[in-house]
């Protein structure tokens, strides 16, 4: 094997099993550059406070993930965010609604709004990208509509001020954490029995057991001890790891999942195939506009109002760096959950980090944009590369 040849293994190896490597390494790399700037970094309070963060932007980044992968894209998601955040606080506060009520108002409103932009999409042949930028700015007006004279809607001391300042009991972390490892034993087991079912050779201890007892030992479980160790796990983590545990689940092991990644792939292999691309992308857009609104709602919780700085673009453009840094495609047909998770883990890691180190907004900005380039960049020859290879 000479040396290119060596290279493009390499490659392909970083587009498989492997493509998260190079973003965990990052991950401990900028842990222990800011840990030794201040000791504050790897605290349980300001992990605990980082988690909470990223709980919002890892939400509208999972909402990105699917439509990048069938080859959409909404420039409206931060909008609609700020709307049904608006449209929670707006009904439980001033129209004294119920705050469960309120809530599943406000989310079946950005699910709506996903579907309103899809059928745009669907039925006119409009590119997402035009149709959602106006969906922005409408958005961004009805916003305005929904705050009073005032121009915020205070939630201290209101039902929802509880969803982003409640942490999980302990002995509730726990049973959480079993559930995880089950449920990601659970589709470990089901791949290696589709392996087995299609003839193709499969290890269960290595496909299943040793993942599993990784995922327990290295992953959640510190995370679990240092959460527990200050106030307990932010009641928001809870909801993000649910919702990508979810659409980890349908993605991976449902026919659904499978037509998402057949439309990225080749949109007109699979409506030959007999997929109905329309509807795909109308279900993909509004599962969007539901993680949307649920983001929002966190956001208005942990800010302790809404108003007009919650459609702050930052968050979407923040979004967007994540997922590309998670390896999700702009081109489609590739990316993970997962990949909205470790990508606004890094992003938010830096923010937080240079926070801690009294930088500028102009510093944060500069270094959160280069590393986005830096991904792309990577990202973009590992494709190639990989690309060549199976040409070859």
């Amino acid at each position: 094997m000479n040396l290119r040849d060596g290279r493009r293994t390499i490659a392909t190896a970083l587009m498989g099993p492997w493509r998260t490597a190079p973003i965990i390494i990052s991950l401990v790399a900028i842990a222990i550059f800011f840990n030794t700037q201040s000791s504050l970094f790897l605290s349980s309070r300001n992990l605990t406070n980082l988690a909470n963060q990223i709980a919002v932007l890892a939400t509208v980044a999972l909402a990105l993930v699917g439509l990048l992968v069938v080859r959409q894209i909404d420039l409206s998601l931060a909008a609609l965010a700020a709307v049904c955040g608006g449209i929670a606080a707006k009904l439980s506060v001033e129209s004294n609604l119920n705050v469960g009520l309120a809530i599943v108002v406000a989310l079946a409103a950005g699910a709506a709004v996903g579907v309103v932009q899809a059928v745009v999409v669907n039925v006119f042949r409009a590119p997402a990208f035009v149709v959602t930028l106006g969906g922005m700015f409408v958005l961004n007006a009805v916003l305005l509509w929904l705050l009073p004279a005032t121009s915020v809607i205070p939630l201290a001391d209101t039902p929802l001020e509880k969803i982003a300042n409640t942490f999980v009991p302990a002995w509730l972390s726990y049973v959480l954490l079993l559930a995880v490892v089950l449920l990601f034993a659970g589709m470990r087991f089901a791949h290696h029995r589709a392996r087995l079912g299609e003839g193709m050779p499969s290890n269960l201890v290595r496909s299943t057991v040793i993942p599993a007892a990784a995922l327990a030992a290295v992953g959640l479980v510190p995370l679990i001890f240092v959460f527990n160790a200050y106030r307990g796990v932010p009641t928001p983590v809870v909801i993000v790891l649910a919702l990508m545990a979810g659409i980890a689940y349908v993605t991976s092991q449902t026919p659904l999942g499978r037509q998402i990644y057949a439309i990225g792939g080749n949109p007109e292999g699979a409506r030959r195939a007999g997929i109905s691309v329309p509807l795909v992308t109308t279900v993909v857009f509004a599962t969007g506009g539901f993680l949307a609104a649920t983001a929002g709602i966190m956001a208005a919780s942990r800010e302790l109002g809404v108003s007009s700085a919650n459609s702050d673009l930052t968050l979407l453009l923040e979004a967007l760096a994540a997922v590309v840094i998670g390896g999700v495609s702009l081109f489609g047909g590739r990316g993970t959950v997962w990949a909205a998770l470790l990508g606004s883990l890094v992003i938010g890691s830096i923010s937080n980090g240079l926070y801690l180190l009294n930088a500028s907004t102009q510093m944060r900005w500069t270094i959160e944009g280069l590393v986005l380039v830096a991904a792309v960049a990577i990202d973009s020859t590992i494709s190639r590369k990989s690309g060549a290879q199976r040409d070859s």
